[in-house]
């Protein structure tokens, strides 16, 4: 726990904004593949998966950011919000993925789910064990890098929505 306490906000942040970068350049360029599927290789069921996904995330996302103020209010949100998301990754890689998937595919995929539970995974312990700690004293460009994301994470989940 001492570990946790040790690393400074700007360590934190930049653990979260960068794995949430790459997620974000992994999931944009997985999104321009549906695009070339949606037509002919994606069905409604695989697109309803893809919207639970998102749904779980965003609940799960503002539970991690409710973690500022009510950090044990928000632990059963985020733990139900986190199962419900992964069991639904699992389904989509799992019953729709695995057998249609090129290596590239596949290799997004891994970086998409890697570099998005690493996020999740600091924003949990920054935000639970400290409430996210001297994060009011954090550079001004990382929040405009943090604000670019989320409008870049925003119109990828609306694309991908619409589908």
């Amino acid at each position: 726990m001492d570990s946790l306490g040790n690393t400074s906000p700007a360590m934190w942040a930049l653990l979260i904004l960068g794995s949430a970068t790459l997620f974000t350049i992994a999931w944009s360029w997985d999104a321009m593949t549906h695009k070339k599927l949606a037509e002919k290789d994606i069905t409604d069921q695989e697109f309803q998966t893809h919207r639970n996904i998102l749904v779980a995330s965003m609940i799960m996302e503002m539970s991690l950011v409710a973690m500022y103020w009510y950090p044990i209010a928000m632990l059963p949100i985020f733990i139900a919000s986190f199962i419900t998301r992964l069991v639904h990754e699992f389904i989509d890689e799992l019953k729709y993925h695995a057998d249609r998937c090129t290596p590239h595919e596949s290799r997004l995929h891994l970086v998409m789910w890697i570099s998005v539970l690493t996020k999740a995974g600091a924003m949990f312990l920054w935000g639970f064990f400290a409430s996210y700690d001297g994060i009011e004293t954090l550079p001004v460009v990382l929040y405009i890098w943090g604000a670019i994301l989320l409008v870049v994470m925003a119109y990828v989940s609306f694309v991908e929505w619409r589908r």
